[in-house]
């Protein structure tokens, strides 16, 4: 695309669409990319729509992407997953540094039920991530570690009065802290 990694979709640019999690304006409004609020194990469907489209969504050219999450439902269902991510797992670049030898985990965890059978279901989520990098200076070379911790949450629960009608709360949280490479900076490994 014209910018670097965004998303393009019948021809807009990546500020010409509309990224949504469960009905939620999520696009970064200075780069017009998708935030990640999300949580991979939650996700139910996602539908990506570029024509036809209610009048309700606007402020899109090219196309709206939307994520809906799990409500869960009368049985209980849950899962726990780690993505194990190691550099040196991956192929060699001759112009890349060496990469680093550590094994790193991102963690989730699901779980969903009812509260009432056929009437209240609830749905939680969880993902944890720590990732640290060795950066260095761009003039002095003196380097230190680059540090990444976020954890992200989301609270689902689906009342449904009659057969035909349901009502949805959720709630995402996301708490990070970072000290990450920053303008003048080298990021040797991440």
């Amino acid at each position: 695309t014209p910018n670097n990694g965004q998303v393009t979709i019948s021809g807009g640019f990546a500020y010409d669409n509309l990224f949504m999690v469960d009905g939620v304006d999520v696009t970064d409004s200075t780069f017009g990319s998708p935030n990640d609020v999300f949580i991979e194990d939650a996700i139910e469907e996602t539908t990506t729509s570029t024509s036809g489209i209610s009048a309700e969504y606007g402020r899109f050219a090219g196309g709206i992407v939307n994520t809906v999450t799990k409500s869960g439902g009368n049985d209980f269902h849950g899962s726990v997953r780690d993505t194990l991510t190691n550099q040196s797992w991956n192929s060699k670049n001759d112009f890349s540094p060496e990469p680093e030898d550590k094994i790193r985990g991102v963690y989730e965890e699901t779980i969903g039920g009812r509260v009432i059978r056929d009437k209240l279901w609830f749905f939680l989520a969880g993902r944890q991530l720590k990732t640290d990098a060795v950066a260095t200076t761009v003039l002095t070379n003196i380097p230190y570690n680059a540090t990444n911790e976020q954890d992200r949450y989301e609270g689902k629960l689906t009342f449904s009065p009659t057969a035909n009608h349901r009502i949805t709360g959720s709630y995402i949280d996301i708490t990070q802290e970072q000290l990450a490479a920053a303008a003048g900076v080298d990021v040797e490994t991440l």
